[in-house]
């Protein structure tokens, strides 16, 4: 989508202001950490979820959790 990227902003919002970064930076986070960043709207609103992969506790070395 459009808005995930750099310096993209609505004509509409053109009187607002803002440079048009932040879905991007956040899209750029979430790529980071393997996970995603994704958009849905509908007659009721506009829905961002972010998705991130979780990491097994149990992958964790014991030695390495602060006691």
């Amino acid at each position: 989508a459009r808005l995930f990227q750099p310096f993209w902003r609505k004509e509409s919002s053109a009187k607002n202001d803002g440079l048009g970064l932040g879905l991007f930076i956040a899209s750029e986070i979430a790529k980071a950490h393997q996970g995603s960043l994704s958009v849905s709207s509908d007659f009721n609103g506009t829905e961002f979820t972010f998705r991130f992969p979780l990491t097994r506790v149990s992958s964790i070395p014991y030695d390495s959790v602060s006691h």
